[in-house]
């Protein structure tokens, strides 16, 4: 008797699991979580670290996961950055060996206030977004006047900054031969995940579909599930992109195509970085776009936006090609140093410590200490000739910058109808 009573109990634990299954949306593995940090954190492993989403996650036409979704984690060590930055590092004064923090974030605070435990594989993202432009090449003082402004309003966002010690402390930490492992407030990762999640909740009614007339047109929201780099990846290597949102009709109350979709293409320029200064080119088109389970949906997709490191100057161009220059410094650096290290070479350089300190590049704060408190001609001449060589070197004569797209990069994709 007691088990023929156990068995309503039973089939209402069952039917409560189904509902509460139906009331949750799953994220499959492989979607990155783009996290930003919220404090400032010294290396320790095993010490928590904690950040929230700054780019939802969709799912099909609605948001599941929204921006400031608060997420934690845990710091696990160091792992030391390419040679080639390692090198870089040390000619410049910085005698730590450059490393990025490697973390792992394993829970999610949901609005609803509930905690949800996740599996994740985490990159730091170091990018900065660039946008088609069909402006003609600038004359180098228009370039000057450029760089002069870019340098201007980045220290007054300096200034303004919410968090200024910080930033101070980051600047003051690059002009050092030694600095402890830091993690910086707003350093960004993705974290994507390794296991599919169940987010609990209610799914909203699902947007109509909507019938399509012809070629797709718009902007889409996308992110590379294929890596690219110039340096490695030809014409005619593969691509394949997935829609980070739904593309949706004029009106926006039907879907053309939703989040999840797949779009397929192919590099067709790719010209990889050479010496003497020489950056490389890369383009690559969209051709068809699918569902899962639907058969594909002629396109003509091409790159109207992109996120890229910092430093490579990646611009885009009318037909969506991306190409890396040196920018304005290429020419206006060597130049100032060039200045710099003749005026280290007047008589009286050495006795006045200011004009000593300024004219000492090349190896940050503690040569210019050396060369000031020491007075001394010879170590003044070395340090001046050796930044301004530096600059020449890694600014004319050596490799130019690669065009590299890390899997995950988040792009725009304007389609056209022809």
């Amino acid at each position: 008797m007691l088990k023929v009573a156990l068995i309503p109990s039973l089939l209402a634990v069952g039917l409560l699991q189904l509902s509460l299954a139906a009331q949750s949306v799953t994220i499959p593995a492989g979607v990155p979580l783009r996290v930003q940090v919220d404090h400032r954190y010294r290396v320790h492993p095993g010490a928590r670290i904690k950040g929230h989403l700054i780019a939802p996650v969709d799912h099909i036409d609605h948001t599941v996961l929204p921006v400031n979704t608060r997420i934690s984690g845990i710091i696990l060590g160091m792992r030391p950055d390419p040679k080639q930055s390692r090198v870089r590092a040390l000619l410049d004064g910085q005698f730590t060996p450059p490393a990025v923090a490697a973390v792992r974030f394993d829970s999610l605070r949901l609005p609803s206030g509930a905690t949800l435990s996740i599996q994740t594989s985490a990159t730091q993202r170091d990018a900065t977004v660039v946008t088609m432009s069909t402006s003609k090449k600038s004359s180098l003082r228009a370039q000057a006047r450029d760089l002069l402004k870019a340098q201007k309003k980045e220290a007054l966002d300096t200034l303004r900054h919410p968090r200024l010690g910080d930033r101070i402390e980051k600047l003051l930490y690059a002009q050092l031969p030694w600095s402890p492992p830091t993690i910086w407030t707003g350093t960004e990762y993705d974290a994507e995940l390794t296991a599919p999640i169940q987010v609990p909740g209610p799914q909203p009614a699902p947007m109509p579909e909507a019938t399509l007339h012809g070629m797709p047109t718009g902007i889409v929201e996308a992110r590379l599930l294929t890596p690219l780099n110039s340096a490695t990846d030809g014409r005619g290597t593969p691509v394949v992109a997935v829609l980070t949102q739904s593309l949706l009709t004029a009106d926006s109350k039907q879907v053309l195509f939703p989040e999840g979709a797949q779009m397929t293409g192919l590099v067709t320029v790719s010209r990889p970085a050479r010496w003497f200064g020489r950056n490389g080119q890369m383009r690559f088109t969209f051709r068809s776009i699918a569902c899962e389970d639907a058969a594909p949906t002629i396109i003509h997709g091409q790159l109207a936006a992109a996120e890229a490191a910092p430093g490579t100057h990646v611009k885009l161009d009318e037909e969506g090609t991306a190409k890396s220059s040196s920018g304005p410094e290429k020419y206006l650096a060597p130049l100032a140093l060039g200045v710099l290290a003749t005026s280290a070479f007047d008589g009286d350089a050495t006795s006045n410590p200011v004009h000593s300190g300024v004219d000492s590049n090349g190896l940050g704060f503690a040569a210019r200490v050396a060369v000031m408190s020491s007075a001394n001609a010879v170590l003044l001449h070395t340090f001046a000739v050796y930044a301004a060589s530096k600059s020449i070197y890694f600014r004319w004569i050596a490799r130019g910058h690669e065009i590299d797209f890390p899997k995950d990069t988040r792009v725009q994709i304007l389609l056209n109808a022809r």
